[in-house]
């Protein structure tokens, strides 16, 4: 990253739970000639600007569609970004008088919300899936725009859990920090400071071996906060600090650092579904095998490796159920709607309804989509 990216770095991490919009239409990577890739993105500033980097030694013509300022995939999740939009900026930019084919690389994680089939059947061009993470496009590109199986699945490195880890810990600093300044003590807020580095930064790095969903995710939350609380008093002796106020508010700051995170963690996180969401009632995804024709166009989009081509019986089957996060990305692409959702207390939502509604900001599919 250059030094003079760094403000925008800054702000788009800290504020990434918040839109942030760049122009939409057509940029050029690098120089692109008129048999160069055409890839579509959102218009989120932090998701350009890493293409951009990425992409840094390609050449690539880039289509920017109206995501409202939101990352691809939680903006086609959430009906921000659907297969209307990529149709309206393949028209808007006239990318078709620059390239001779007529080929669009979509974002595997716009799956969700984005349906390729009416985007080939409304403009004439032909779309297929590229990889699940930025990282992954040069090398998809230079063999010959083919996605291999690992390049599917949604990684988290620990890079980007310790921006997800910047982006909690903030606010949380500006509230401490709020907090000594009144009550006039310095000893607290470095104590605070402490308590909440040490267990969101903690908690992300070491993300991949706990436990976070379910009720035992309860005793790590429970063990971190406590981590938490030694860690702030071992300052607070430090400092020879240590009073039973200190020690109240050490203990306070732990709690409510832990209470913020346990609300939803998961959500956060590409790895699992919301707590909202499946509050009581989690959703299961089902496979109606007399459906089923093997198209398989579900397994490449599925961004936890849920499902799996069988060829020898030429048909999708559900090999990993407990890694689903309920995108409901292999439901849209399914061209035989022989996935769909089953839900603790029995009820069935088949691929229409998943198709037609999306979520809002709670985990609730309650977001109409329809034609524009």
């Amino acid at each position: 990253m250059r030094l003079a990216s760094f403000p925008s770095w800054l702000r788009d991490t800290v504020l990434r739970m918040i839109p942030h919009r760049a122009p939409s239409g057509l940029l050029r990577i690098g120089t692109p000639d008129r048999d160069a890739p055409v890839l579509l993105t959102g218009n989120y500033t932090l998701t350009i600007r890493r293409l951009r980097d990425v992409l840094r030694e390609d050449d690539a013509w880039l289509l920017c569609a109206n995501s409202k300022g939101i990352n691809v995939w939680c903006a086609a999740g959430g009906g921000h970004l659907t297969h209307h939009d990529v149709i309206s900026v393949l028209r808007t930019s006239r990318i078709d008088e620059y390239v001779d084919h007529r080929e669009l690389v979509l974002p595997q994680l716009c799956a969700t919300g984005v349906e390729r089939r009416k985007i080939s059947e409304v403009t004439g061009w032909s779309c297929r899936w590229g990889p699940a993470r930025l990282e992954d496009l040069p090398d998809f590109l230079r063999r010959g725009r083919r996605v291999v199986k690992k390049e599917r699945f949604m990684r988290f490195p620990l890079w980007e859990r310790m921006e997800m880890a910047f982006m909690w810990a903030v606010p949380l600093f500006v509230a401490a920090a709020v907090l000594a300044w009144a009550i006039r003590s310095w000893d607290v807020g470095v104590c605070a400071l402490t308590v909440i580095a040490s267990i969101v930064g903690g908690l992300f790095a070491t993300l991949p071996w706990l436990e976070v969903k379910g009720r035992r995710r309860w005793l790590t939350f429970a063990a971190f906060a406590a981590m938490g609380f030694g860690i702030g008093l071992g300052v607070l002796v430090l400092l020879h600090s240590v009073t039973q106020a200190h020690l109240y508010l050490a203990f306070g700051t732990a709690l409510a650092t832990m209470g913020v995170l346990s609300i939803d963690l998961a959500g956060t996180t590409p790895w699992y579904g919301s707590y909202i969401n499946r509050f009581h009632n989690e959703a299961h995804i089902e496979l109606v095998g007399d459906r089923c024709t093997g198209a398989a166009e579900c397994v490449q989009v599925c961004p936890r490796d849920v499902l799996q081509m069988n060829g020898r019986r030429r048909k999708v089957e559900i090999q990993r159920p407990s890694q689903c996060i309920e995108c409901g990305a292999c439901i849209v692409q399914c061209p035989e709607d022989a996935l769909r959702f089953r839900y603790d207390d029995g009820r069935v939502v088949e691929a229409p309804t998943i198709r037609r509604t999306r979520m809002n900001m709670v985990g609730r599919r309650t977001v109409e989509v329809g034609d524009p």
